[in-house]
């Protein structure tokens, strides 16, 4: 490994550090050198706060007092995004770098929701791309509410080895180990908003919130809870209405739901839901806990990016729901390729993550 990207790595390990605060900001993070050695490091902590570049710059003048500037001057910049050129909610990082003279800037992956730093700047040096890969995959959902205007959309299914999720009777508690339980709390806490349906919501009655992730539980930002009810069947005393979270239904119109813990959007389809969520709401990563009827619309509208199966050694049976119904009608066999990902032991069950080849 180069040295470059050595220290890229770095900034890509520090970007992290902000998983659970930064949204629906990107995580970035910004290693800075000078003649090869580390004099600066920082991170977006959390939205509206400072940029992962004047953290790093802070800590340059923190480390080393008067002889910052001077060091600046002749310093590399590493960050994994490119450094934003406009006014927000801080000013703009362009600014603080051309301020302290800093002579080259690496940057992962450009930032396509704004002009471009990289294009702009005619006075300091910039190479772009260095683990352009690694840098756009930490941040698949922000780029994808940028670029696709939807939020990147993860499907999770707890299922048997028959590919069941409930018993004929509609009974679907505990098939999956405590173990796995956990780790969708761990899903739950870095996804910004929770999708599932009426069904879902009046068969098994989940508060769907992070609670036993074993994150930090000052920094978990409980995720927003999205229900799609076209027929309106909720009363507004079901668990997904406490005040743990703010939830918003996807309804017919008006109806006796309690309006101050639930706003309600008129539903059209599942594609205005997403941008909805992610032009609306800045919604740049959806986790779906819903039955078969959602879990095939969204495969049928290629809205699916990836799926997290965790599956049981246990046997749900005759009758038993399946996960998906996906033209089981048709007289023809009709499938749907998934590449699988990495497959995982978690207690005594499996977590095989899939990614959709919708080609």
């Amino acid at each position: 490994m180069t040295l470059p990207e050595e220290h890229m790595r770095e900034a890509l390990s520090l970007a992290k550090k902000g998983l659970l605060t930064t949204r629906p900001n990107p995580l970035v993070g910004c290693v800075i050198t000078h003649r090869n050695k580390v004099i600066g490091r920082g991170w977006h902590e959390r939205a509206g706060q400072n940029h992962a570049e004047v953290n790093a710059i802070n800590d340059v003048h923190q480390r080393l007092g008067e002889s910052a500037k001077s060091v600046l001057k002749e310093s590399e910049m590493f960050v994994t995004l490119e450094p934003c050129s406009t006014f927000g909610k801080t000013a703009p990082c362009a600014d603080a770098i051309r301020k302290h003279g800093i002579k080259k800037v690496y940057i992962a992956s450009e930032d396509t929701s704004q002009d471009g730093f990289a294009i702009k700047e005619k006075n300091i040096t910039i190479e772009t791309g260095l683990l352009r890969d690694d840098a756009r995959e930490i941040n698949k959902g922000f780029f994808s509410r940028i670029e696709r205007k939807r939020p990147f959309i993860t499907a999770k299914m707890g299922i048997g080895l028959d590919g069941g999720i409930a018993l004929a009777s509609g009974e679907s508690k505990w098939i999956t180990s405590v173990q796995s339980r956990e780790d969708v709390h761990k899903l739950r806490a870095i996804n910004d908003a929770i999708l599932t349906g009426v069904g879902t919501v009046l068969d098994d009655n989940p508060s769907l919130t992070s609670r036993d992730s074993g994150y930090d539980i000052d920094k978990v930002i409980q995720p927003l809870r999205v229900v799609i009810d076209r027929n309106n069947k909720l009363t507004g005393k079901e668990e997904v209405f406490s005040d743990d979270a703010e939830t918003i239904v996807f309804s017919n119109g008006d109806y006796d739901v309690n309006t101050s813990v639930a706003e309600n959007i008129e539903y059209k389809n599942l594609i205005n839901v997403m941008r909805h969520l992610a032009e609306e709401k800045q919604i740049n990563n959806l986790l779906v806990e819903a039955g078969s009827g959602i879990f095939d619309a969204l495969l049928t509208e290629n809205l699916i990016d990836c799926l997290i199966l965790y599956q049981s050694p246990k046997i749900l049976g005759k009758n038993r729901k399946t996960f998906s119904k996906l033209n089981q009608t048709d007289k023809k066999l009709s499938t749907m390729g998934f590449n699988i990902e990495s497959i995982e032991h978690i207690g005594d069950d499996k977590k095989i993550i899939f990614k959709p080849n919708y080609s």
